[in-house]
């Protein structure tokens, strides 16, 4: 005898059953969502996904009101956090050194993501003569350069000049260490300033901002080497 639910039911013909259906594209999605990095989609998979669920629990009789609670829980804390992604996706404008900054990595990231990342920075123009960084002492940002140039100094000795569209500091968000140089600005320089420890944090909470920014930063490094092999 088949009871409602699929009870009598062997567990092959209830897993096969069409009344399984609604869950399996359920879970399915659920599992599509942890092989997404582009955190706006995981989120929205994550959402239908669950809803799914939740609407496979109440219609197959079966309904069990804890998960049934907690899913919803999670639904709404999902669509929160979509909401506060849609509002920065739409409400982004960019400067024009804004632009310049971000059109090597603008491929990788959506507009949400391209609004975290400068929250984490601010604007400067730094006068002629200004330090960025000193050479063996803790550097606390990553600095790109827009306009202007600088000069970079290893033991008092000028080694390079470093213009627009380098970074400064980037070793030292690379691996922590203190800075390998003294870099002084030559002109007045306009820069983009990230506080390190807030990029380091969103660069772990966001796995695509992270694999777009060290991509831009190892570029800078890479040129850098080759500055460097070029002396000796």
């Amino acid at each position: 005898m088949r009871g409602r639910g699929g009870v009598g039911l062997s567990v092959w013909d209830q897993f096969f059953s069409w009344g399984a259906l609604p869950g399996h594209i359920a879970y399915a999605i659920i599992a599509v969502s942890y092989l997404l990095t582009n955190i706006f989609w995981l989120r929205l998979a994550a959402v239908v996904g669950i809803a799914l669920e939740v609407l496979y629990f109440l219609f197959s009789g079966s309904a069990v009101w804890p998960s049934i609670a907690w899913d919803s829980a999670f639904i709404l804390i999902n669509l929160v956090q979509l909401g506060i992604l849609l509002r920065d996706r739409f409400s982004l404008k960019l400067s024009a050194d804004e632009k310049a900054f971000i059109k090597p990595i603008v491929g990788d990231l959506d507009k949400a993501q391209i609004a975290q990342l400068l929250r984490t920075a601010e604007w400067r123009t730094l006068e002629p003569g200004s330090v960025v960084t000193t050479e063996a002492d803790p550097v606390h940002e990553l600095t790109f350069i827009c306009e202007g140039q600088t000069e970079v100094r290893v033991r008092d000795q000028l080694v390079a000049h470093v213009g627009a569209g380098a970074f400064v500091g980037d070793v030292s968000f690379a691996t922590g260490v203190p800075a390998t140089a003294t870099v002084i600005t030559e002109n007045a320089v306009r820069v983009l300033a990230f506080d390190q420890a807030k990029l380091k944090a969103l660069c772990k909470r966001d796995e695509q901002i992270a694999h777009a920014l060290y991509r831009r930063i190892g570029g800078g490094l890479a040129d850098k080497m080759r500055v460097a092999t070029g002396r000796l």
